[in-house]
């Protein structure tokens, strides 16, 4: 809506504020989450990690940043985006779980970096391409993610 007073598509909230450089991974977090153990899980340490979703209960979303924390992934990245989660929601009967706010606050805030949501990344248009490996500076202040090289040569 062209007369609304607060912005209500592709809205961003900045989970912890600064900035942080490294290269940019991640991808759709149900994929990320069935990969673990397996010789094809990256190395995340140092990375920009970046996660989205689509039509995913909210409890399920909390057991997969659960499994990505205890594998030790959270913990070695410099800075999350949390892209966009289309049509993720509460569930039939899932009733008093916490909102996709609270989760993200309860698995992000404490690693200490940089990090926010929102990102045009996942499922829906219009989404950005990620130059994935390549190395990003994000501010999670501002929301934004800058290339630091050429993403084509």
């Amino acid at each position: 809506d062209r007369n609304a007073l607060t912005q209500v598509e592709n809205r961003t909230r900045t989970i912890t504020h600064g900035k942080a450089r490294g290269r940019i991974m991640g991808g759709n977090l149900t994929v990320l989450a069935a990969i673990l153990g397996s010789p094809y899980v990256p190395d995340y340490t140092g990375a920009i990690l970046f996660v989205e979703d689509v039509q995913e209960d909210l409890y399920r979303i909390d057991r997969m940043l659960t499994s990505l924390k205890l594998a030790g992934i959270l913990d070695k990245a410099k800075g999350v985006i949390f892209g966009t989660c289309s049509q993720c929601g509460p569930g039939n009967g899932n009733y008093g779980q916490l909102t996709m706010e609270e989760i993200l606050t309860d698995h992000l805030k404490p690693l200490g970096v940089p990090a926010w949501q929102g990102a045009m990344i996942g499922h829906d248009q219009p989404q950005w391409t990620l130059p994935f490996g390549q190395d990003v500076e994000i501010d999670a202040t501002a929301a934004t993610v800058t290339l630091l090289d050429s993403a084509v040569s």
